[in-house]
């Protein structure tokens, strides 16, 4: 009996323990994966990038201080080759504009090998023009993550999906 009892001890403290470590990563998965942010609705914001976040794995992160006004939807900017599926680009052309409370975003994008894959080979640097259109996070609404971004004054653009295809091919706005 002692040793059925040490048994089902050492498993409920293992059931604990993993309890514990997927306790502690939510905010982290959340944070991070795609499901972790309002993925119904893109977004498009426009501003300067206004601190130097961090840059490396795994995403890289900076604030975005926006744009005063901001245009009703997409302007005409090119879309990456990966995201050019009407399916997909329509979607990005018709996304809204941030209509939140916030002044300034978090904003969270793909690690620097990723990026520089697509076409960003540096952290961004504050005063640099940045436009995107992603999904706000569910949690906080002051993190922002692109499916595509423009930097810089020629309006580079950098495809942050992994793949040819948005995460999640939200409604059209109507």
């Amino acid at each position: 009996m002692g040793g059925r009892r040490t048994l089902i001890v050492a498993s409920l403290a293992a059931v604990v323990s993993l309890g514990s470590v997927l306790l502690a990563m939510s905010p982290a998965v959340a944070h991070h994966g795609w499901p972790g942010f309002k993925t119904d609705q893109l977004i498009y914001i426009a501003g300067t990038v206004s601190s130097d976040g961090v840059w490396g794995n795994p995403h890289s992160q900076f604030e975005v201080t926006l744009d005063r006004s901001l245009p009703a939807e997409t302007p005409d900017l090119t879309i990456p080759e990966q995201l050019q599926d009407p399916e997909d680009s329509v979607r990005v052309e018709a996304a809204g504009s941030y209509k939140g409370p916030h002044k300034k975003l978090d904003i969270i994008i793909a690690p620097p090998p990723w990026s520089a894959r697509w076409g960003l080979g540096r952290a961004l640097k504050i005063g640099e023009r940045f436009q995107a259109v992603g999904y706000i996070n569910r949690s906080d609404d002051r993190l922002f993550r692109p499916v595509v971004f423009w930097y810089g004054d020629d309006n580079v653009p950098v495809n942050q999906v992994l793949g040819d295809a948005l995460p999640v091919r939200a409604p059209l706005p109507k």
